[in-house]
């Protein structure tokens, strides 16, 4: 599984989401791969800080952004 995985490094952690809050909004580039230096927004869970590589099993996809009420 993590054979299929690209490395991203968080750059910016734009807020929490999620009904409770517990899923973290954050804006990561895709360090490697077809999509190199590409900046996305992904939702993730779990402590997170700015600096931190993820691995993404998709890097197509990115988060909805955070709507203020």
């Amino acid at each position: 599984m993590a054979d299929d995985a690209t490395p991203a490094e968080v750059i910016e952690v734009v807020g929490s989401t999620g009904m409770h809050g517990e899923a973290m909004q954050v804006k990561c580039r895709i360090l490697d791969g077809n999509n190199k230096g590409r900046i996305i927004t992904r939702n993730t869970v779990g402590p997170i800080r700015e600096g931190d590589v993820i691995m993404l099993l998709e890097t197509e996809r990115e988060a909805k952004k955070l709507s203020r009420r």
